[in-house]
C-alpha cells in the first residue's frame, strides 16, 4: 500500500514539473484590453499581481491629458489652474 502512495506522489510531482515547464501546453496569449471598465463613471482598472495593469492606466492618463489640453485650448479653467478656496 505504501508503494502505491509513493508512485502516486511521484506521478503528481512529475505532472506538476511538466506543467511548470510548459510541456503540457500553454495558456493562450491574453488579448490586450486597453479600455478600463467603469463604475459610476469612474475608471475601474483590472488588478494584477503587481497592482493595476499599466497599459490600462497609461491609456487613461493619456486620455485625461488629451481632455485637459482640449479644455485649455478652449480657455476653460482646469483644476490645476484654479486657486484652492482658503475661506474655511
Amino acid at each position: 500500500m505504501t508503494w502505491l502512495f509513493v508512485v502516486l506522489a511521484i506521478a503528481v510531482l512529475a505532472f506538476a514539473f511538466l506543467a511548470a515547464l510548459g510541456f503540457l501546453g500553454e495558456l493562450p496569449a491574453a488579448e490586450p484590453d486597453l479600455k478600463p471598465d467603469t463604475l459610476d463613471g469612474e475608471p475601474a482598472f483590472d488588478v494584477v499581481v503587481r497592482g493595476y495593469r499599466m497599459d490600462e492606466v497609461d491609456e487613461q492618463i493619456a486620455s485625461l491629458q488629451t481632455e485637459i489640453d482640449h479644455l485649455r485650448r478652449q480657455g476653460a479653467p482646469v483644476a490645476s489652474d484654479v486657486e484652492p478656496d482658503t475661506a474655511s
